[in-house]
Formats: C-alpha cells, sequence, structure tokens
C-alpha cells in the first residue's frame, strides 16, 4: 500500500459457489483487469485452489 492510499475493509463471507464464479470470470477476463486488483485476483484463485484437487482445478478452469 502506498501513501496515498488509505486502509479499507469489507467483511463479507462468500459462498463456495460465489468464490468458483468469481475466479472464473476474473481468470476469463484477466487481461481487462484495472491495475491493482492483481492481488484480489491472486487470492480469489488461491481459494479456489485450497478448497479442490489439482484435476479439478484443471477441469474448472478449461
Amino acid at each position: 500500500m502506498s501513501e496515498n492510499e488509505s486502509a479499507f475493509t469489507l467483511n463479507y463471507s462468500f459462498t463456495a459457489k460465489e468464490i468458483k464464479l468469481l475466479a472464473k470470470f476474473l481468470r476469463k477476463n484477466e487481461t481487462e483487469l484495472p491495475h491493482g486488483l492483481e492481488n484480489f485476483a491472486k487470492t480469489v484463485e488461491n481459494s479456489v485452489y485450497d478448497c479442490m484437487t489439482l484435476e479439478e482445478v484443471k477441469e474448472f478452469y478449461s
């Protein structure tokens, strides 16, 4: 976080379905992702990886 950015917290509990849909959306649109959302997208993707097997992840993103 730079000096010009202030801290902001958003508390929301995503369902597994929401995380999966969001991860797929972010992956599909990664070239259009606004600068600054890279860490968010990576965190969402890691959440998917943490709850699926490697085979499930491959199938999910194909």
